[in-house]
């Protein structure tokens, strides 16, 4: 009975409990909409890194990437968690629920280990109430550490107690938590495919993907199955994630058979199209048994309904995909494809996509602010064989600093262009503040922006020797060290000829304070006239 004594002989205070919880931190945070501020995606139990360099993954990322855990010391836990829950479930102990809480919250592993431990916990039979029941609400809205709100969720779904069901959807706004909100609501509810859709349309990150996965498995109304290729595949991740899954279970292909279909739906089957074309990280064109029939319909709305510079590139992606598969069907003849199929897909898109009236959308695509737009201009424009350098320089001209249109510049410019953007490039930049010193940095978040942007100038002159040596130099000292990387890449490419005494000297110094290993190994290389080595 040593758990008696400690409950009598307590030597910690009970404080595992507390109003600031992760449940009240989302709940004060939700817009009009009733959907998490794009602004609190970061949770309270993140520490303050002054590590610049930390890796940030996006809520639920993690648990999305790292399964069950099944080693001697996860066992042990699992045991002691076992252990404990027995206690807090049939005497309320105190000290048992800190405990269980200092061990799910001491790892950040210990979402790995949370299936086994409710599997174990359900063979013992324990009561809910009332002790069991109270310590899982605690958990889940009265805790500021994210391994405990997903523990307090687990435990709460095996609880049947429906008056936490709304509390629970709260939680499971935030991608952190989707799943294992969505997890919980499946034991609570017998019909839970009302509250599961409700939530799906308020997520779109990590956890609507695990949602929908999900969801689709259910029975769902003419409603939801539509919303599934409407709506149901868009995320912030990929499209490829949930495009053959959206396909399939809102039966896109009976839908693309009817004569007439609205705009709104023809975009979204353009861009479900487009993501089992691209193919990916799930199913993809080559596992969808109606791919032929869907391509064709779509073709056969196309001729009406397109209108956008965005349709266009679903139209080309199409026609490339059916030029591939045309020269080898290959596995995708069991989808229905035939080489008639294919030669009147290809017959029937060719005047949509020769329509002279694309350039003149193209270049006011890419005179947008809307960076969806402007992408979706530079792709066409490629498709199209376009010269828009003039437009390029522009949007430099007009944002001196921004990385993508650094890029483009660099990526797109023609030799007699290289002075040009080199001088551009001396006046726009700040060298002497970007150039600090060397650091060990990743150069991560926004105040690093315009180091990004400068390392597309730097790289830009490895094909331009002696040239920007102002550029080069700042690019030596920079914080940041990919900066330094693409100086010392830039500099191997011109060779020592093109080498000023000045960036010599630099080298020379830089190499005996480099705080990069890997880099500055490859200062002594470039030194030596050795070929470098990034490996």
């Amino acid at each position: 009975m040593n758990w008696i004594k400690r409950i009598f002989n307590r030597s910690k205070p009970i404080e595992w409990k507390t109003e600031n919880s992760i449940y009240q931190y989302i709940a004060d945070n939700l817009d009009a909409q009733g959907c998490l501020k794009d602004s609190v995606h970061r949770l309270p139990d993140e520490p303050q890194d002054d590590n610049e360099n930390a890796i940030k993954f996006a809520p639920g990322l993690i648990d999305t990437l790292f399964g069950a855990q099944d080693t001697d010391d996860s066992k042990v836990r699992i045991k002691q968690l076992n252990r404990l829950i027995e206690r807090i479930a049939k005497h309320g102990d105190d000290v048992s629920q800190l405990e269980f809480y200092e061990n799910i919250t001491a790892n950040t592993d210990a979402i790995g280990i949370i299936d086994a431990f409710l599997q174990e916990m359900i063979a013992n039979q324990l009561p809910i109430n009332p002790y069991f029941f109270e310590f899982a609400k605690g958990l889940a809205f009265q805790t500021r550490h994210r391994n405990s709100v997903k523990f307090g969720l687990a435990l709460l779904g095996l609880c049947q107690n429906q008056l936490i069901v709304d509390k629970i959807k709260i939680l499971g706004l935030h991608d952190e938590f989707t799943v294992f909100a969505t997890v919980a609501l499946t034991n609570i509810l017998e019909h839970p495919t009302e509250h599961l859709w409700q939530l799906a349309r308020q997520v779109d990150g990590w956890g609507k993907i695990q949602l929908v996965d999900r969801l689709v498995q259910m029975e769902l109304s003419e409603a939801q199955e539509e919303w599934l290729v409407l709506e149901g595949y868009k995320n912030s991740i990929m499209y490829e994630y949930l495009a053959y899954t959206c396909a399939v279970k809102g039966e896109l292909h009976k839908r693309l058979a009817a004569p007439t279909i609205s705009n709104k739906f023809f975009i979204s089957a353009g861009e479900i199209l487009s993501a089992l074309i691209m193919g990916g990280p799930a199913e993809d064109m080559v596992d969808y048994e109606h791919a032929a029939t869907t391509t064709k319909h779509y073709i056969h709305h196309a001729q009406k309904l397109t209108s956008t510079i965005a349709d266009f590139l679903v139209l080309k992606q199409i026609q490339e995909f059916l030029v591939q598969i045309k020269s080898d069907i290959g596995n995708h003849g069991k989808n229905g494809w035939s080489h008639e199929i294919i030669d009147q897909g290809l017959d029937d898109i060719e005047p949509l996509i020769n329509d002279s009236g694309w350039e003149e959308l193209t270049r006011h695509a890419l005179r947008s602010t809307d960076h969806l737009v402007y992408w979706n201009g530079k792709q066409a424009a490629k498709k199209l064989n376009m010269d828009i350098w003039d437009v390029l320089w522009q949007k430099l001209l007009d944002n001196p600093l921004d990385f993508s249109y650094w890029f483009d510049v660099t990526h797109d410019s023609k030799p007699q262009q290289a002075d040009q953007i080199i001088d551009f490039g001396i006046t726009a930049f700040p060298l002497k503040e970007l150039a600090t010193g060397p650091k060990d940095s990743l150069g991560l978040g926004e105040n690093y922006s315009r180091y990004h942007a400068f390392d597309s100038l730097v790289t830009f002159l490895e094909n331009h020797p002696s040239k920007g040596e102002s550029i080069i130099l700042a690019a030596l000292n920079s914080p940041v060290t990919s900066n330094r990387n693409s100086a010392i890449n830039s500099l191997s490419k011109w060779t020592k000829a093109h080498w000023s005494k000045s960036i010599q000297n630099q080298l020379e110094e830089l190499k005996n304070i480099e705080p990069n290993e890997k880099t500055k190994n490859n200062i002594e290389r470039l030194l030596n006239g050795q070929e470098l080595s990034w490996s």
